[in-house]
């Protein structure tokens, strides 16, 4: 490959970082800082190269992308924000996540996108995140007997008024909606999630016996 034609190439690529990943764009940052050193580049690393000028910025690929930016509305916006909310905490795809948490602007790549909201963990934490409020604030609740011992320790077995619902969904499991609930006689809010609680019902109160074989 011709040296002038492959520095002219990887220069464009920079120029375009905003059609490539993060990861792609870091590979690409570490390919120029070799080249520079050592003006040329491993095949492997050529290999990878034109891999992603194929893919990302080929005419084609940029018709698409312009495409998808187009079609990437409010609505993949939001459910985008709510996967990477969700991995950032879990750890998985940090990059794509930190990228679409900071900048309100940022569009991901179909694929990128689909990969991160359309796995089956994610559909489900939108799920749940969209899923109606089981407990209203204000209602009196329990936790149940599989809740985390510290979040029972802090209600002392006493029953909690819900004070708060919704939010970022962390966990993927069912009934993941998370709350705030503070027990009777405490001042001290306990978070949890919507699987933890349950109802509370008032003890019934025990009927009077009369025994009327008592004569006075």
């Amino acid at each position: 490959m011709n040296p002038d034609s492959l520095k002219q190439r990887l220069q464009s690529a920079t120029k375009n970082a905003n059609l490539l990943s993060p990861w792609e764009n870091g590979f690409i940052e570490s390919l120029v800082e070799w080249y520079n050193k050592r003006g040329r580049l491993s095949p492997k690393q050529i290999d990878t190269f034109e891999r992603i000028e194929q893919q990302k910025l080929s005419t084609n690929a940029r018709k698409a992308s312009a495409a998808w930016a187009a079609d990437y509305d409010d609505e993949k916006r939001r459910i985008a924000l709510i996967c990477a909310k969700y991995y950032l905490k879990a750890g998985y795809f940090t990059g794509l996540a930190t990228s679409v948490v900071e900048d309100p602007s940022y569009v991901p790549s179909e694929k990128a996108w689909k990969k991160m909201c359309q796995n089956k963990y994610a559909l489900k934490v939108v799920a749940e995140h969209d899923a109606p409020v089981k407990y209203a604030i204000g209602a009196v609740v329990d936790f149940r007997s599989t809740a985390d011992w510290r979040m029972k320790t802090l209600a002392n077995g006493m029953p909690c008024v819900v004070i708060a619902s919704g939010g970022d969904i962390v966990s993927a499991a069912k009934g993941s909606k998370p709350y705030k609930v503070l027990p009777y006689g405490s001042v001290k809010v306990v978070e949890c999630e919507e699987r933890h609680l349950k109802k509370h019902k008032k003890a019934k109160k025990a009927k009077k016996v009369v025994d009327n074989s008592v004569s006075f």
